[in-house]
């Protein structure tokens, strides 16, 4: 069923609201991704012309490149390093849906719904400053069709992926997925997609589902397509509140929640690039995070390790895999924790000495 555009947005923001509400009582939030009951699955339908009109299709595959074929995967070798370098990650592509849970104290930050033109710049800026990588799923209303506002997003597109940070599909409008038919959300998707696409020259293979929204009908639709879903398990609350000590608060409570609760140490965080006041809480986060450092390198601890590559999390489809097949937590092995781990002591222990007062 496919309710008029006003109810929609009616309803997808009365259902976000709903589900703050019920989730947590304060500011606390995580919000993994709400999935609803499942649906009957629809068949797959070719998207309507008026979508693929001049739409490019993705380059041939590689022969060890993953392949799709209607529910079945095929893995083969480790992709080739320069799709692992690629802002849309098509070595993550086909992938099972990641919530970012990790015992690791392993942190990825994420920015939804920009870029936008007032606050993207001012953020990228802090990023370059902070040494710290990110993905952002893009909201493209903000960088489709004419206009000069459009138009400066569609560079700060292009401006994102020229300084090395990951870009996912957030679809077109922000529409809630679960409350429209199969053929407007595949319209959001592919519309999303094309449009990354014809800004940057590669269709994204990460997606983010508006609100966190889902059902076994949305996940088929999204796993046909090749992509990977990617939530969070770490909410900053950010747009919630008007304020970068909230936002800052509000992590640092979470973080420490889902330690206790869930044995998660870290994870993927939840942020959006479209608020002034998520730009000046960033620093604040990460300032923390390396102070804690300081600490943790007294005790002898595993340290936080701010990481910029969603593969850390990721886990490829396989054969007898459901549509919402999920991936395990984020456990590495143990080498690359060493590696990780020495990388990020040697820059702590730099930092501390920096911070250290002198006699």
């Amino acid at each position: 069923m496919s309710y008029p555009e006003g109810m929609r947005r009616l309803i997808g923001g009365l259902a976000c609201v709903l589900a703050l509400g019920l989730g947590v009582a304060t500011a606390e939030i995580s919000l993994r991704g709400a999935e609803t009951p499942d649906e009957p699955v629809e068949p797959a339908v070719a998207p309507p012309s008026y979508l693929t009109q001049g739409y490019r299709r993705p380059r041939a595959r590689r022969a060890n490149q993953p392949r799709h074929t209607r529910g079945r995967v095929e893995v083969g070798a480790a992709a080739p390093e320069a799709d692992r370098t690629s802002p849309v990650a098509p070595h993550l592509a086909h992938g099972r849906l990641i919530r970012g849970g990790t015992p690791h104290r392993m942190v990825l930050f994420t920015f939804d719904d920009g870029p936008d033109r007032r606050t993207t710049p001012r953020l990228l800026a802090e990023l370059d400053r902070l040494d710290v990588k990110a993905t952002f799923f893009v909201t493209t209303n903000r960088i489709e069709g004419p206009g000069s506002r459009r138009a400066a997003q569609a560079e700060l597109l292009r401006e994102i992926v020229r300084r090395g940070h990951t870009v996912g599909n957030h679809t077109a409008d922000h529409e809630q997925l679960t409350l429209l038919s199969h053929r407007d959300a595949r319209e959001q998707v592919v519309r999303a997609e094309r449009a990354i696409e014809n800004v940057i020259g590669e269709r994204p293979w990460l997606f983010r589902p508006p609100y966190g929204a889902r059902s076994s009908r949305i996940d088929h639709m999204l796993v046909d397509r090749g992509y990977t879903t990617v939530l969070w398990n770490i909410g900053s609350g950010d747009f919630q509140v008007e304020d970068a000590d909230s936002v800052f608060e509000t992590w640092r409570r979470v973080l420490a929640r889902v330690e206790r609760e869930d044995g998660e140490r870290g994870g993927i965080v939840l942020m959006h690039d479209t608020h002034p006041w998520t730009v000046r809480a960033l620093p604040m986060i990460v300032d923390w995070i390396r102070a804690r450092n300081c600490e943790l390198l007294e005790t002898d601890e595993e340290l936080f390790d701010i990481v910029g590559d969603p593969a850390l999390f990721y886990s490829a489809r396989v054969d007898g895999d459901g549509w919402s097949a999920e991936a395990p937590p984020a456990i590495l092995p143990p080498d690359v924790v060493r590696e990780r781990q020495a990388r990020v002591r040697r820059d702590a222990e730099r930092r501390c000495a920096d911070r250290a007062p002198s006699n």
